[in-house]
């Protein structure tokens, strides 16, 4: 039986204990950072997170290829049309993904650095008055939290935000029930209700944009934080409303089309020195300890998958 063949095509800091499980099901190889499509040219199994765009132009080179696993909720990187090729991620396991906390622990730091002009405040190189007077923010006790979309990670900070004190609002198109929230019936009264807009909500192409200006005419004076997907938002809507000074802050983590260059990161750059904007580069899920225990995940997935199927070699 030919070998069971298995590409990282992100290697660095790649769970140990993961890639032992993977060693056991044939031969690995990492991803140099040389020719992509070479080297996923003789696979079986891929590993991926987000930095590149698995599509059907890259997968051309192989007939071989049977698997992308990807220990991510969110597949907007991976675009295959090919059915013999079956993607394996953690959407759906909502029962593993209840004990993964760093993105709701991104989103409430996020949250209290806004609040308190964490951006502007640090002192640096750049930056050595030490004046507390320009920084003044706010407090996030019997403040009001206003969260998009009601999943694992809207569930999660609920609870944080709740144990600080401050009101929790939040819609969701399915029938919710929460002891840490109050159901809102339409996104237009959960913006109102709140005073910092959480979008937690899942991509779907029916939902691309769902955050434009409409919505953003309704957020003036408000905080504004995106950590699910940059293709939620109209990017030049966002840019536009943040010129005219519209929100008292905005975090953003994620961006449409991540894997090319962003002209809307540009921008966003360029307009932070003077407005409470903070961009992080996705950083959401990629912390060691999360990143390392789904890559076990997957990995211990793709081997049940294979020993069902009798694929191993």
């Amino acid at each position: 039986m030919e070998t069971f063949k298995i590409g990282i095509c992100e290697p660095e800091d790649f769970s140990p204990s993961a890639l032992r499980r993977l060693e056991t099901l044939g031969e690995v190889s990492l991803f140099d950072g040389g020719n992509l499509k070479k080297f996923i040219s003789d696979k079986d199994a891929i590993f991926v997170r987000l930095k590149y765009l698995i599509d059907d132009e890259l997968t051309s080179c192989t007939s071989r290829l049977k698997y992308i696993c990807s220990p991510t909720t969110g597949l907007n990187h991976i675009a295959v049309t090919d059915s013999q090729i079956s993607v394996i991620s953690l959407k759906g396991e909502y029962d593993f993904l209840s004990s993964i906390r760093a993105t709701p622990e991104h989103v409430f730091g996020l949250t209290l650095a806004l609040l308190r002009n964490y951006s502007h405040a640090f002192l640096n190189t750049g930056n050595t008055v030490f004046d507390r007077n320009p920084y003044r923010g706010h407090e996030l006790f019997h403040n009001s939290i206003a969260i998009i979309g009601f999943g694992r990670v809207g569930k999660i900070i609920s609870q944080y935000y709740r144990a600080f004190g401050a009101d929790v609002y939040f819609y969701d198109t399915e029938e919710i029930s929460s002891d840490y929230a109050v159901r809102c019936s339409s996104i237009e009264e959960v913006i109102e209700k709140g005073n910092i807009i959480i979008l937690c909500a899942n991509y779907t192409e029916e939902n691309r944009k769902m955050i434009g200006c409409r919505l953003f005419t309704q957020m003036k004076g408000k905080y504004f934080i995106n950590a699910a997907r940059g293709e939620l938002v109209d990017e030049e809507s966002l840019i536009d409303f943040i010129k005219k000074d519209w929100f008292r802050g905005v975090a953003v983590d994620v961006l449409s089309n991540e894997t090319e260059k962003s002209s809307f990161l540009d921008e966003l750059i360029s307009l932070w020195p003077s407005r409470n904007i903070i961009v992080t580069p996705h950083i959401g899920g990629a912390t060691f300890d999360s990143m390392q225990r789904t890559e076990d995940f997957i990995a211990e997935k793709l081997s049940t998958i294979i020993k069902a199927g009798g694929d191993e070699g």
